[in-house]
């Protein structure tokens, strides 16, 4: 009996506990493990000198157009977009402004475009960095010609067109046979 008492409280103790922690938001900041320019151009994918020419977003990130004037490493095109996240520092996102010359350092992100972020060490002529970075890159070679285009999400609110379709057709065939088997029952 005495263990029931007690068992009580401990199991309203864990579930208190798991509601306090449970109801806890990952935080949303971002923190680099380097700002070495040497080091982040070593682990960079993609590396370029170029003018960022415009840029697009969508919900989750921002579309940089780059005309490169030099590679340092990857390939790269004539015309690169480079996709940040589009939720400013917290995120790890990076605001360009467009007609700035700078080294890029990307890596494929998981759709397989070129991505770039607070950390990865990009940096605009005339930053500190800017030097260093360039010269751990090595020489420079000519981007591949044409234009790497980046797609944009437009499909989020079809997306959620689609899923309303369909729950309102499930939900009227749903209807239909509760019909019919009250039809049925009487």
């Amino acid at each position: 009996m005495v263990a029931r008492l007690l068992a009580v409280p401990a199991v309203l103790a864990v579930l208190a506990g798991g509601l306090v922690l449970g109801s806890v938001a990952p935080a949303a900041a971002c923190s680099c493990v380097s700002n070495d320019p040497v080091e982040l151009a070593e682990h960079a994918d993609f590396a370029f000198v170029g003018v960022l020419t415009s840029q697009r977003s969508d919900d989750d990130v921002v579309a940089h157009l780059f005309t490169v004037v030099d590679v340092l490493a990857g390939d790269v095109r004539r015309g690169q977009d480079v996709v940040t996240p589009n939720a400013g520092e917290a995120s790890c996102g990076v605001e360009w402004a467009t007609g700035t010359t700078m080294v890029v350092l990307g890596r494929l992100d998981e759709r397989g475009r070129v991505a770039s972020d607070l950390c990865s060490g990009s940096v605009p002529v005339g930053a500190a960095a800017y030097d260093a970075t360039v010269q751990a890159l090595g020489d420079p070679r000519d981007p591949l010609p044409g234009r790497s285009m980046v797609a944009l999400d437009p499909t989020d609110a079809q997306e959620v067109l689609w899923a309303a379709a369909l729950v309102g057709v499930v939900g009227a065939l749903g209807m239909v046979v509760v019909r019919r088997l009250t039809r049925r029952a009487d």
